[in-house]
């Protein structure tokens, strides 16, 4: 037989039974969206009515009674609310005729989406300045000098335009370092044979990069003085500098 509850334990029962589905990203964006603590919470009291009591359009008195703010200040907050576009009033009419009115809480949702949506691409964007920073220091060290404007202009078109992977790029620099040519216009013929080549990843350019060097070439600079097959028929011991920290 089941134990009967006292109407206290009754009452948290219910409790942990009974609630709202309010959403998480509510709580995370409502600043970034400017929304104050107490038109969250009016948001929040209508969900509820809406939801838990079938009450889709509450009364300045309903929403007064469970709140502690005067009426005015609630007329106040839901006209900035539907202003702002997080609130809608919805109109509809029923079988017989009769008019009746809702809010709508999909404005809200629509601008929670959008506020999350873009605060990710601020950190894509702030990801991406770092990892350009970054880059640059490292060739400057490389190279034993600042770069100068043409060739921070070529690392950023590796970056946006060709899309050759940040890690590739790295592992083209140290190539070049490699074998004592340590210039841009070298390494963006590098990153071109990779790319005729297939080559997506270091590891496979640690590969390929051997069996270049075993052919005892290297590769053509492009007009920047760089030896042809013919002229650099010296031949280059294996070094593996993927694993090279920066």
């Amino acid at each position: 037989m089941d134990r009967k509850l006292s109407p206290h334990a009754a009452l948290v029962h219910g409790l942990s039974k009974g609630a709202t589905a309010i959403p998480v990203m509510l709580f995370t964006e409502y600043k970034h969206l400017g929304l104050t603590e107490g038109q969250v919470m009016l948001l929040i009291h209508i969900m509820a009515f809406q939801e838990k009591e079938g009450v889709f359009f509450p009364t300045i008195s309903q929403l007064e009674s469970r709140m502690s703010v005067s009426g005015n200040e609630i007329v106040r907050w839901l006209q900035t609310l539907v202003q702002r576009g997080f609130l809608a009033i919805e109109e509809s009419v029923d079988e017989k005729g009769l008019r009746s009115e809702r809010y709508s809480t999909a404005p809200l949702l629509q601008q929670l989406a959008a506020s999350s949506l873009d605060r990710e691409g601020e950190s894509v964007v702030e990801g991406l300045e770092e990892a350009y920073d970054n880059l640059f220091q490292l060739f400057e060290r490389e190279c034993g000098r600042p770069l100068s404007p043409v060739e921070c202009e070529t690392l950023t078109q590796w970056l946006d335009v060709d899309g050759h992977d940040e890690s590739l790029i790295v592992a083209a620099l140290r190539e070049a370092v490699f074998v004592g040519k340590p210039n841009v216009r070298y390494i963006d013929r590098i990153l071109l044979e990779w790319q005729r080549n297939h080559i997506r990843t270091p590891e496979e350019a640690v590969e390929f990069s051997r069996r270049f060097r075993q052919k005892g070439i290297l590769y053509q600079a492009n007009g920047d003085g760089g030896e042809s097959a013919d002229e650099s028929a010296e031949s280059f011991s294996f070094y593996n500098w993927v694993n090279q920290s920066n």
